[in-house]
């Protein structure tokens, strides 16, 4: 199985707007993408016990890291 390195991940989903407006309700997410605001890499970690929540590790150049639990949408490198 090809393991993907991840380029981008779209999360914290909200709705934007009101669904009463005659234009409707947009959607908003929260982005991070390698190589840009001090991105370094997305790490992909899927649950292997199912009791575990599949989630991506969003590493920084300085080395910090925050884990993101609530994916929407995820995109990724194209395979070498």
């Amino acid at each position: 199985m090809i393991k993907l390195k991840v380029k981008s991940v779209k999360f914290n989903w909200c709705q934007k707007g009101s669904t009463t407006d005659r234009d409707g309700a947009g959607d908003d997410w929260e982005r991070c993408t390698v190589g840009t605001n001090r991105v370094s890499e997305i790490i992909e970690n899927e649950s292997h016990n199912g009791l575990q929540q599949w989630n991506y590790l969003i590493v920084s150049d300085d080395g910090s890291a925050v884990r993101i639990f609530n994916p929407n949408f995820v995109e990724y490198f194209k395979p070498e």
